[in-house]
């Protein structure tokens, strides 16, 4: 006779079911660069959402490490 510990010990463990297949779908894209349209026209729905809608977009610059005027 087994013990109560044993015959749990021998029940299966409940595992989850593997997921479906998925069919074959391309792999998702990396978004490319915004054309200079796509960042103004933006821009302009931002500001006009914050109440600014004719703020100038800030331009960017790389900063290097012999850049002297680097802030």
């Amino acid at each position: 006779m087994s013990t109560p510990y044993e015959r749990l010990m021998a029940e299966a463990i409940p595992t989850r079911p593997a997921p479906p297949p998925t069919p074959n779908q391309p792999p998702p894209r990396e978004p490319g660069p915004w054309t200079t349209e796509e960042q103004d026209a933006h821009w302009a729905e931002l500001c006009t959402e914050v109440g600014t809608p004719h703020a100038k977009r800030p331009h960017l610059r790389l900063i290097t490490d012999t850049d002297t005027n680097a802030a």
